[in-house]
């Protein structure tokens, strides 16, 4: 009878471990400065866009890519506030309201934020690759936009001088606005479409035309790749599918960014 408790108590002892194992971390996390990130389930969907897609590049070839890990994903820009808590300094062109994102920043700039922080934080921050970041932005949607088949002024910050598709103009602010000014998308991130190109941390190179497991871009090569579209865009540059590229070293007004959290 002894024996028997024992074994139980064994096999009940497995199934706890392998219950905390299976377990999900929290669905939203902060840190320590205050920024916040999103919980991103490992999974799979179609990179890329259809030819019947209005304005689509010959680089968006469709393809599968999964991921075989979850991972937490900036939930916004990085703000103006949070960049001087670790840079000490404000690098800006638009400055004066609270949460601004931080522009004007290099993807070189960007590793040294992540860097730092890392070292801060005791957690490995880094920029998403190209593939995490349309995986975010489209978060189970098909349509050029998270929010659907066009862009509406009211939903993110783009040149409102311009339409896409059905979509109608609006005002055309001119400069980026304070982070969350806008609706999230379904997996509840923000500006994920505008207010400021977004740094990845891939090299810029051609789609596999291929399924792809965690594909993390080009091994070499010129440039860096950008994401999103920013406050001076056309619509049609801001698509989940729309890829930018550009010199590591490059700064301007239109380039921000945010990043991952590895568990």
């Amino acid at each position: 009878m002894i024996r028997l408790i024992g074994i139980v108590s064994i096999l009940l002892t497995s199934t706890c471990t392998i219950h905390a194992q299976e377990k999900e971390p929290p669905k939203t996390f902060t840190n320590s400065i205050g920024m916040k990130f999103v919980w991103i389930p490992a999974g799979h969907f179609l990179m890329g866009s259809p030819n019947k897609e209005k304005g689509r590049g010959d680089d968006e070839i469709v393809h599968k890519v999964t991921f075989s890990k979850a991972f937490y994903m900036g939930t916004f820009l990085v703000t103006q506030e949070q960049w001087q808590a670790v840079m000490g300094n404000n690098p800006s062109e638009f400055k004066g309201a609270k949460n601004l994102p931080v522009d004007s920043v290099s993807w070189d700039d960007c590793q040294a934020f992540c860097k730092k922080l890392s070292e801060k934080e005791q957690k490995t921050y880094r920029l998403p690759t190209e593939s995490e970041w349309e995986y975010c932005c489209r978060a189970g949607t098909t349509t050029p936009f998270h929010n659907g088949e066009t862009l509406a002024p009211e939903l993110a910050n783009y040149n409102g001088n311009y339409t896409y598709g059905d979509g109608k103009k609006g005002v055309y602010l001119q400069k980026t606005v304070p982070v969350g000014s806008y609706a999230a998308n379904p997996w509840g991130l923000y500006d994920m479409h505008g207010n400021l190109w977004q740094w990845c941390q891939d090299w810029h190179g051609g789609y596999p035309r291929t399924d792809a497991v965690d594909p993390q871009g080009a091994r070499t090569g010129k440039y860096r790749s950008l994401r999103g579209g920013s406050w001076g865009s056309h619509p049609v540059f801001c698509r989940a599918a729309n890829r930018n590229y550009i010199d590591p070293e490059k700064s301007t007004e239109y380039y921000g960014f945010r990043v991952c959290l590895v568990p």
